[in-house]
């Protein structure tokens, strides 16, 4: 099994892209180049398309690498504001409803162009130049990948939806919100936002971190159950809790400086939060089983999102994450998780139904014991009539007793170290005192008089 998890890892990690070759850059620190000096500046080679941290305003100088119509585009969702200029000057317009900043090159476009970027977020700007007709083909494939996914997504949503109203179980409807708050995510970084014309301060600034927000507090409400932390480990929820507010404080530090550093931060801590749950699966994987189902699904997504989230954030090129990389992984997590799900609700139906059983052989053996108490309480409560009645002494109320258990002569003899003979007249004397035979002789005269008295 490990093995097999290990395979999939690489498999899923194997895709790098590198930097383009004829892009050279330089950092304009105090925003003072305009076009014109910017074409006179000492430009760098781009021997890496992320500097971590490093934002601000970029000046990349490109050559011309192909004699066809090509297309410029920077896949990123966090870049937005883009001025693309030809040698001469010419400031050139992006297409419209496109994932994420696109450009189109004819073959007669003076070079070398000039592009200056303004990042206010993370410095990661993948630059791709290619010929027209591998961008169209390149972006329909994506888009039917994309709509691969959202359609499978939403599958699994309404899959869990289903099993929510039909079982009645919290777990189903905790992960299909904590489902959607991860699509949602995707939907954003996918850059689908910006494709349907919907863009701006208010997407960028304020919606991206209540996403991860929203990520963050719905996956660990639902692995706190999933787990049943609260029962394992009950004090998990205040750490985590603290990381939460932490979390939230910074982002709010964030939107007030608007400095990205803050975001950043937060969203180490919020990765800090799956890490917690992740551990705790850890802790679990020997003794439960929907724990394993957790932690093999979780553990795969959670390191290459936190390579795509927090480490490309940071300028760390780890793992080198594609967005379609983190697309099948989330895939995958769903199909184990949804499938973990369902193996927790028949355990946990079990445990119920056998608990339910225990609890019924429980009610029964109080049930019994409370008749039996009720049974000898009524006979100890007519023997003390019997014996303040008819003014028993102390012999007579132990023969009694004897006689009404059941117990033979010889024994009863032996008990008040009797002979037998004494006994059977003993027996006799107290017949004559209970005045026995007379209650016989009414209930005989009253069945000669009405024949159904005894079933009366």
């Amino acid at each position: 099994m490990s093995r097999l998890y290990l395979i999939c890892v690489l498999l899923l990690c194997g895709y790098t892209q590198y930097a383009q070759n004829s892009v050279l850059y330089v950092q304009d620190y105090f925003d003072t180049l305009s076009f014109d000096t910017a074409k006179n500046s000492s430009f760098d080679p781009m021997v890496t398309s992320n500097f971590g941290l490093d934002n601000g305003i970029y000046w990349f100088k490109i050559k011309n690498t192909l004699d066809s119509d090509r297309v410029l585009q920077l896949p990123s969702a966090h870049i937005e504001d883009v001025s693309l200029y030809s040698a001469e000057g010419t400031l050139f317009h992006d297409v419209a409803f496109t994932r994420f900043p696109t450009y189109s090159l004819d073959k007669y476009a003076e070079y070398p162009l000039y592009m200056r970027v303004d990042l206010e977020k993370e410095a990661n700007i993948p630059i791709q130049i290619e010929d027209s007709a591998s961008y169209f083909e390149r972006s329909q494939k994506d888009l039917f990948k994309l709509g691969l996914y959202y359609g499978f997504a939403v599958m699994v949503i309404l899959i869990n939806l289903m099993c929510f109203v039909l079982f009645d179980e919290k777990v189903f409807l905790n992960y299909l919100v904590f489902l959607s708050a991860v699509g949602l995510s995707y939907f954003y970084s996918d850059g689908l936002f910006r494709m349907f014309g919907m863009s701006g301060t208010l997407i960028e600034t304020y919606i991206e971190p209540m996403f991860h927000i929203a990520v963050g507090l719905f996956g660990a409400y639902f692995s706190s159950n999933f787990l049943r932390l609260n029962e394992h480990l009950p004090k998990l929820k205040w750490i985590v809790g603290g990381l939460i507010l932490t979390t939230i404080l910074f982002i709010g530090v964030y939107w007030i400086k608007s400095d990205y550093t803050f975001m950043a931060v937060a969203n180490i801590i919020m990765f800090l939060v799956g890490l917690t749950y992740l551990i705790a699966g850890i802790t679990m994987f020997k003794s439960k089983v929907y724990a394993r189902f957790y932690v093999i699904a979780y553990g795969l997504l959670f390191v290459m999102a936190a390579d795509f989230y927090v480490f490309k954030s940071l300028g760390l090129n780890f793992l080198n994450i594609s967005a379609m990389q983190l697309k099948v992984a989330s895939l995958i997590e769903m199909l184990v998780l949804t499938y973990a799900i369902m193996y927790r609700m028949r355990s946990i139906q079990e445990e119920k139904e056998l608990m339910n059983a225990e609890m019924r052989i429980y009610l029964k053996r109080i049930e019994i014991l409370q008749r039996t108490e009720a049974l000898q309480d009524a006979e100890e409560a007519y023997m003390e009539n019997l014996i303040d009645h008819y003014d028993l002494d102390a012999t007579e109320t132990r023969l009694l007793q004897y006689i009404s258990d059941g117990k033979e002569n010889n024994k009863i003899a032996r008990i008040l170290n009797l002979n037998v003979r004494q006994v059977e007249k003993l027996t006799k004397s107290l017949y004559r005192k209970l005045e026995i035979g007379e209650q016989i002789h009414d209930d005989y005269r009253m069945l000669d008089e009405q024949p159904d008295y005894i079933y009366n």
